[in-house]
């Protein structure tokens, strides 16, 4: 096990029998098939999976599990942190759509017999927050809280994605931000829908029950963020036992070491809110 501390919070990193962890959110085909091809292309799996180090609950990473589960692998990095730390965040995914004719959605809405009422921004996150409604769509002049029968957030979260098919219908695209990104893209051509934030202790229990929920539910900051430790899929298989591989696993991270970057900066074409640890 290759263990980091910096800034008093711990990092742990092994390799573990891939069907020992247990994802919380659903597989988007798309995506996972675009991944396979870059770790075939590369010939290694880039960034280790974070995890819950009691639980092995992935808190990161459930297409890069997905990946190695469909290529054969049996074994997969892993990042493990202490989940229950208050320097762990989470957070959600706001949805920001343009395009198409935004003024379509309250009638999407009614199609779908949602109940909607108009309210201001804090009054709606006060009932998302106590799972009172489903989520909220905002513009410029308004913002609509919407209500389903049932407003776990699973449930909500359901919603939230057939309301993002049926506006894709309309040629209305939907990214994804954080919240307080996605606060400062509302205009008269952008429409942000606000969604409820899942606690850890939903997503541990949504994990081990083996459902899980929609794409993009939910959205982990931690501390400080391990990534290029490009383990070489060779070591992925069963042909070593798992000890002389995660013997391997931290002879190579110690002799490479890494660099810490600031939360903020670029790496790989992504943007990271953390600070990273960038192993040479």
């Amino acid at each position: 096990m290759f263990k980091v501390k910096s800034h008093g919070f711990e990092l742990e990193m092994e390799m573990v029998d891939v069907k020992k962890v247990h994802i919380h959110e659903e597989i988007v085909p798309e995506l996972l098939e675009g991944l396979i091809k870059d770790m075939k292309k590369n010939g290694f799996a880039r960034d280790p999976v974070l995890v819950d180090a009691s639980t092995n609950v992935v808190l990161d990473g459930m297409h890069r599990v997905a990946a190695l589960r469909q290529m054969g692998y049996v074994r997969i990095p892993i990042c493990k942190v202490d989940y229950n730390s208050t320097r762990i965040k989470l957070g959600c995914w706001y949805r920001v759509m343009t395009g198409g004719d935004l003024s379509k959605i309250p009638e999407i809405l009614k199609l779908f017999n949602l109940k909607t009422e108009e309210t201001s921004v804090a009054a709606a996150k006060r009932e998302l927050k106590k799972r009172a409604a489903t989520f909220a769509v905002l513009t410029t002049e308004n913002c609509l809280l919407v209500r389903a029968e049932k407003t776990d957030v699973r449930e909500s979260y359901t919603w939230v994605k057939r309301i993002e098919r049926a506006l894709k219908d309309q040629k209305i695209k939907t990214s994804y931000a954080d919240e307080e990104d996605a606060m400062e893209k509302i205009s008269e051509k952008t429409v942000v829908m606000l969604v409820p934030c899942a606690e850890k202790r939903e997503v541990i229990e949504m994990a081990l029950s083996g459902h899980v929920f929609a794409h993009k539910t939910t959205r982990h900051v931690i501390p400080e963020r391990p990534v290029n430790v490009r383990v070489p899929l060779s070591w992925l298989t069963a042909k070593r036992p798992l000890r002389e591989v995660n013997g391997l696993l931290n002879e190579n991270l110690t002799k490479r070491g890494y660099r810490s970057v600031p939360a903020g900066q670029m790496f790989d074409g992504r943007r990271y809110e953390e600070d990273l640890l960038i192993f040479r």
